[in-house]
Formats: C-alpha cells, sequence, structure tokens
C-alpha cells in the first residue's frame, strides 16, 4: 500500500471509528411473549433505528429468558430491551453495560408490579395461604412475574422451599395452569392480567406487589461514544402521543422512553437479594 493509501485508510479510521461504521447492531430483545409476538411488536422500532443510526439493527429473538442470558452476558447483543431483574444481573456480569432508556407503556408508565392470581372460586384469599401450595410462574428470571412476587411470599413470612413453584415460560400457560388446577395459584404481570387469553374474569387478584422500574434499553457491550449518544437521542425523539411514535412502538404496546441511571434499578438489586436471587 503506497503511503498516500495508508494516509487516506488512517483518516478514515479516525473519522469513522469502528464501531460507528459496523455493518449491523444486534438488539437482542428479551422474549416475555411468544417470538411471533415480539417480532411483530419490535421489528418497526429495529427498523426506525437502522434509519436512525445510518446502520442495519438486527432483531434478535431467543427462545428463553436462559438463552437471552447466556448471549447477553457473552457480549453478542450490542444493546438489548430486558427487564429490570435481568439487566441488574447482566450489569454485574458485564459492567460496561449501561441503561439508556426506560419504557413507559400506556397502562402503567414507567413502573411495573407483579400481581398474583388464583381462580375466581378459589378458597385462598391471603398470601399466607399459599403455604403447602402449587404456584406457576413464567421464568426464574421475570422481574414482574416471578422475583416480585417471591419477595412478598417472603415478607409475608412463607419462603421458597414452603411453596412447589413450576415454571410456565409464558403468561397464558401460567394463567392456564391455574384454571385446569395445575396450579393453585399464578404469577404474572399485574397489566397482563387483562390480556391473558382466557380471559380476566375467570380469576382474582390475590395481592399486587409495589412497583419498580420498568424495562430498559440498555447498551450491552463496548460501543463508541457518539454511536451510543445518537442510539440514546433517537429512542428519546419518540415522544408519547406523536403519531410516528405511535406507527414506531405501537405494537410493542410502548407509547414512549424516559431517561434512566443504573442507581433506579438499586431497589432491583435489593429484591434480589431479600429473595436470594442475588
Amino acid at each position: 500500500m503506497s503511503k498516500k493509501l495508508l494516509l487516506i485508510a488512517l483518516v478514515v479510521l479516525l473519522v469513522f471509528p469502528f464501531n460507528a461504521i459496523a455493518k449491523e447492531l444486534k438488539f437482542g430483545v428479551l422474549p416475555r411473549l411468544t417470538e411471533k409476538e415480539m417480532r411483530e411488536g419490535f421489528t418497526p422500532l429495529a427498523d426506525y433505528l437502522s434509519k436512525e443510526l445510518g446502520v442495519k439493527v438486527v432483531l434478535v429473538i431467543p427462545k428463553d429468558f436462559d438463552t437471552w442470558r447466556k448471549e447477553a452476558e457473552a457480549r453478542q447483543y450490542d444493546f438489548v430491551y430486558t427487564n429490570p431483574y435481568l439487566y441488574v444481573l447482566l450489569k454485574k456480569a458485564v459492567p460496561e453495560t449501561e441503561p439508556l432508556v426506560i419504557a413507559s407503556e400506556p397502562e402503567i408508565g414507567d413502573d411495573i408490579k407483579g400481581t398474583i392470581i388464583v381462580k375466581k372460586e378459589s378458597p385462598i384469599k391471603t398470601i399466607a395461604d399459599l403455604k403447602g401450595k402449587t404456584i406457576a410462574a413464567t421464568d426464574p428470571g421475570s422481574a414482574g412475574a416471578y422475583l416480585v412476587q417471591m419477595m412478598m411470599l417472603a415478607k409475608a413470612g412463607i419462603k421458597k422451599d414452603d411453596v412447589k413453584i413450576i415454571f410456565e415460560k409464558k403468561r397464558d400457560p401460567v394463567a392456564e395452569a391455574v384454571l385446569t388446577g395445575k396450579a393453585d395459584a399464578g404469577f404474572v404481570r399485574d397489566d397482563d392480567v387483562e390480556k391473558l387469553k382466557v380471559g380476566a374474569g375467570k380469576f382474582r387478584k390475590l395481592a399486587v406487589s409495589e412497583p419498580i422500574p420498568n424495562w430498559p434499553i440498555a447498551i450491552s457491550k463496548k460501543m463508541d461514544p457518539e454511536l451510543a449518544k445518537k442510539l440514546r437521542d433517537a429512542l428519546i425523539k419518540l415522544k408519547k402521543g406523536d403519531l410516528k411514535t405511535i406507527s414506531v412502538l405501537g405494537p410493542a404496546r410502548i407509547e414512549g422512553f424516559v431517561p434512566v441511571k443504573d442507581k433506579d434499578y438499586d431497589i432491583m438489586r435489593e429484591a434480589a437479594k431479600a429473595v436470594g436471587a442475588w
């Protein structure tokens, strides 16, 4: 290579950092719902970010929470959308992880709550009545459909060994398990109760948790600072009520994003410690 060509190459690298001219960015989305539902919900956001960043954003939806966590901790994603609990675990395992924004949802805003449901006619009246019972939950990594409810049980004096937990992966199988008698109670996100396919009217809310910060979008491995800022700005630009925002975020049932700091999730760390999940 001639000195002239070498000089040109060096100038290009200085002006355009490697990460900024990457061919694609992998966006790892935690699969709270089915792959079809998640892909339909988040493809418009991935397309929007591709245009805003000038880099192809590839939507990655793993088969389950465990796969997402392994791939995220192996730095296979450039940025992620995840629940509060798995965010703090990822931050612990991959220190360079940084939250950019927090999702605001139509029904719940910037916070999420967990609910314990039982059949409408169930004799179970209090959390204390769950001792010795079988409970269906989505996944041990779920903040709003396992962890906060286990913290509620702990506060009521019920230890993990006092109940039998079965994991059904998604919210609808949890509800079906309760309805068929496979489980005496179920853990789901509070805002998911009205969305249950078998019908919300067949259940009664036994208890609702205190609010915890909602799901963040976070950088999950080292990224060029300018590209990271561009990504954050593109997300913050999606304002609640704007027609563009509705078209981009509506399918994902999100109405906008607000700024967030890592310390906002200290309450999630405390909850995890309280139930031995930290």
